[in-house]
């Protein structure tokens, strides 16, 4: 009794996860049969919950959708569990875009370095100093407003002030500013005051 409750539950799940994945790939039950090599009948009987698709259809089910057998099988809502992956697929997104910005900067910063070079024949490293502080910078704006992760943004936030106090040492060693560094300390502090402000909601 209790064996055939849970196959009638499996069942259902199974069936609201291929409907709804289906009519978000945007094909018919006849459609998809055809993929399959099944009868369409087959297709409106695993999403009616009538009968379970095989193991092997289960699992090219999933390669086909871009899911695990366990994203089929799982119980909850399917149309919460697609707009969950919609979002991590989202944020990956959002993290390579973060890439490019930075690597942006970098390719920037090469061809400043190259193009110095050509000119001069002097090998201006500071190009690539700079850069440091740049990326740390956009990473941290880019992290808040395309991810959303704020500690990670307090992070890249203190790495820009430092690298960027330090990028002004290397450009300018030769006036000795190195004491410079000691401001980077009240500022560092006020980045975690105001962090610890803002999760307060002040």
């Amino acid at each position: 009794m209790c064996y055939n409750k849970a196959m009638e539950s499996v069942k259902q799940i199974v069936a609201a996860n291929l409907q709804a994945l289906r009519k978000e790939n945007g094909m018919t039950q006849a459609e998809l049969a055809a993929k399959l090599n099944y009868s369409d009948k087959s297709v409106s009987k695993w999403e009616n919950g009538e009968s379970l698709p095989d193991i092997d259809v289960l699992c090219e089910l999933a390669e086909m959708y871009g899911v695990t057998v366990d994203f089929l099988v799982k119980k909850g809502s399917a149309e919460e569990k697609i707009n969950l992956r919609k979002k991590e697929s989202d944020k990956i997104n959002r993290i390579v875009v973060i890439a490019l910005f930075v690597t942006t900067i970098w390719l920037i910063a090469t061809a400043i370095f190259v193009y110095i070079y050509l000119r001069t024949g002097d090998f201006v490293w500071m190009t690539y100093v700079w850069a440091v502080p740049a990326s740390f910078l956009v990473l941290g704006f880019s992290n808040k407003y395309l991810v959303g992760i704020k500690t990670h943004s307090i992070i890249f936030l203190s790495l820009f002030v430092w690298s960027l106090i330090l990028s002004l040492c290397f450009q300018f060693m030769q006036y000795n500013i190195w004491p410079i560094i000691i401001i980077g300390i009240p500022v560092q502090t006020a980045i975690i005051l105001l962090s610890k402000l803002k999760s307060k909601g002040w």
